[in-house]
């Protein structure tokens, strides 16, 4: 009689153990149905986002491709021509300083013509001359034309008027006026710039040029 109740026992016990396997793999199935439910939801809005990403790439790139293209040209047409000034033939006169015209850009530039305009000078006894509309002037040798400077290169020049004789001023506000033909298809097209350059004396009684704002 005991050993009936000993083996029931025992197999109570295993029903017991395999009704909660039972329930714990069934927990586990439907947990795992309801993760693989979301996961396809999650990749189905995926594809969703993908898909209309992509239908609005392929409407926007060419555009984004055709914007890089105007983009290039401008840049490769577009001149960009420094003047900036160089050695001092003589440091007490900056009438004699030779001023330096770079091609930066990536098109060679022609019939580059080298003028100055004043606001004004002032000469060493103390006379000012100044101009009734600032830079609306011209100083012009035709002798100082450069017919092409190539991309990289440079011209060098002093200003127009340092050619005359006992020519010698001190304290200046001048502008050096560019005309050039940037475009060798279009030999109508001129382009003008306007540099403004602005005399200081330094300690040593030297005098240099500064680059100033045209407006300033």
């Amino acid at each position: 009689m005991g050993k009936n109740i000993s083996k029931a026992s025992k197999d109570d016990a295993q029903r017991s153990k395999r009704l909660l396997v039972k329930k714990v793999l069934w927990s586990l199935w439907v947990v795992c149905k309801v993760l693989w439910q979301l996961v396809k939801k999650v990749l189905w809005s995926l594809w969703v986002v993908c898909k209309v990403l992509w239908q609005l790439a392929k409407k926007v790139l060419p555009a984004f491709g055709l914007l890089g293209v105007c983009v290039t040209i401008w840049i490769v047409v577009t001149p960009r021509v420094f003047v900036y000034t160089s050695v001092a033939l003589d440091p007490a006169n900056p009438v004699l300083t030779m001023f330096v015209v770079r091609n930066e850009g990536y098109l060679a530039i022609r019939d580059v013509k080298f003028e100055s305009a004043i606001k004004y000078i002032t000469l060493p006894d103390g006379t000012r001359a100044e101009a009734a509309v600032p830079f609306d002037n011209r100083f012009f040798d035709p002798n100082q034309v450069a017919r092409v400077i190539d991309p990289g290169e440079e011209w060098s020049e002093k200003l127009p008027f340092s050619g005359k004789k006992n020519y010698w001023f001190k304290k200046a506000d001048i502008a050096v006026k560019l005309s050039y033909r940037p475009y060798k298809w279009r030999p109508s097209c001129v382009r003008k710039e306007l540099h403004r350059f602005e005399t200081r004396q330094g300690k040593d009684g030297q005098w240099h040029w500064f680059p100033q704002p045209i407006n300033k």
